[in-house]
């Protein structure tokens, strides 16, 4: 029996394109079944919603793509006046006088206790631990950031599991609740870190160097992963002469917000599969070649399209106070959009990026039946 792993890495609202290429492979390939899920921040929340299937795509893709269809922002962070202002005086408080007490009032940008109420509506644990119980599911993982330590941890619920422990990485089985889901979720600063097992994690991206590693060390034969950023093979020769012919402008906050969650949710996917990629052409056509290395079937579907420059065309559809704060940083400035497209949770744009992961999707349809052959 194949071990066919999805594996979903982190993205804020950009989650919504995952869910676009699962609602492609439900309607369409009517077989399809994943034994092993592996998620990261938004890439969590659809794993939630999957395992809560069993694996089995044919009623989960719908499921999914219609909640991110349908999200509003104010079902994942408070945006009404009273906690924007409460969020406001607290950091502007602990910049004036924080020094004087030494201890922060302030530990996160915004409210997420609506996201709770959400996931508590789509991820069902009773579920999950029958669909292992009955073998249809071999392993559910989540991947969280312990904050003091620095460690990436991966959260496994499984009736059997060969756990890791590495420099800054380690596996631990659990019984996987909303809590977690949550933790995986919780990008630094702008979500509030989550105390689990009496540790405090946040979003699973930080640490994540190797997206693909707990779904190769929980024995998957073949892994689709789906990306949500773009893939650039290499800049075009004029980007780079306009860069060099004039100075560029001083970066944004909002420019540099965008940087630092691109690293985050995007480049370490890149390079994991490149990697993998070269793992496989050197490795043997049979199962397990020397040192105990095998072949690893992969499929990876990203954006056809920069779903930064489509969140330009949403942008005047978030809530008015929201986009005043975000203008102020500069998130209206040419390439300070991507900040946008993670933090865009609106159904117009929601809606236009399952559209575009559907398409996608139906543009790799051959491989993904091939994928899901036996």
């Amino acid at each position: 029996m194949q071990n066919r792993a999805l594996v979903l890495t982190g993205g804020g609202a950009r989650g919504a394109y995952q869910a676009g290429v699962l609602k492609y492979i439900g309607e369409n390939i009517p077989e399809a079944h994943f034994e092993t899920l592996v998620g990261s921040s938004s890439g969590a929340i659809n794993i939630a919603g999957v395992a809560s299937f069993g694996g089995r795509m044919e009623n989960a893709g719908t499921h999914i793509a219609d909640l991110w269809r349908h999200l509003e922002m104010k079902e994942v962070f408070r945006t009404d006046a009273l906690a924007i202002a409460k969020s406001i005086f607290r950091w502007s408080y602990d910049v004036a006088l924080g020094g004087f007490i030494g201890r922060p009032l302030a530990h996160s940008l915004v409210d997420t206790s609506p996201l709770r109420k959400l996931l508590e509506g789509i991820y069902r644990p009773d579920l999950v631990a029958q669909a292992i119980e009955e073998g249809k599911l071999r392993h559910v993982a989540v991947s969280a950031t312990e904050v003091y330590s620095g460690s990436l941890v991966t959260f496994v619920q499984s009736k059997s599991v060969k756990l890791w422990h590495r420099a800054r990485r380690r596996a631990v089985t659990t019984v996987l609740d909303v809590e977690h889901i949550m933790a995986s979720s919780a990008i630094p600063l702008l979500f509030p870190a989550v105390l689990l097992n009496n540790r405090q994690y946040v979003d699973g991206c930080i640490r994540s160097i190797s997206p693909l590693g707990p779904a190769t060390r929980l024995g998957a034969d073949k892994i689709l992963a789906i990306g949500v950023r773009r893939y650039y093979m290499r800049e075009t020769g004029n980007l780079f002469e306009d860069a060099l012919s004039k100075p560029e402008a001083k970066p944004s906050p909002a420019a540099l917000g965008a940087l630092v969650l691109n690293s985050l949710f995007a480049e370490s996917l890149d390079s994991d599969v490149e990697h993998l990629e070269r793992l496989n052409a050197i490795t043997p056509d049979q199962r397990e070649g020397s040192f105990g290395m095998r072949k690893i079937e992969m499929l990876v579907i990203r954006p056809s399209e920069d779903l930064g420059e489509m969140a330009t065309y949403f942008r005047k559809k978030m809530p008015s106070l929201v986009r005043f704060l975000l203008r102020g940083l500069g998130s209206e400035r040419d390439k300070a959009s991507d900040i946008l497209s993670y933090l865009l949770f609106v159904p117009e744009f929601l809606e236009a990026l399952v559209d575009l992961g559907y398409q996608d999707a139906r543009a790799e349809d051959q491989r993904l039946r091939q994928f899901f052959a036996d």
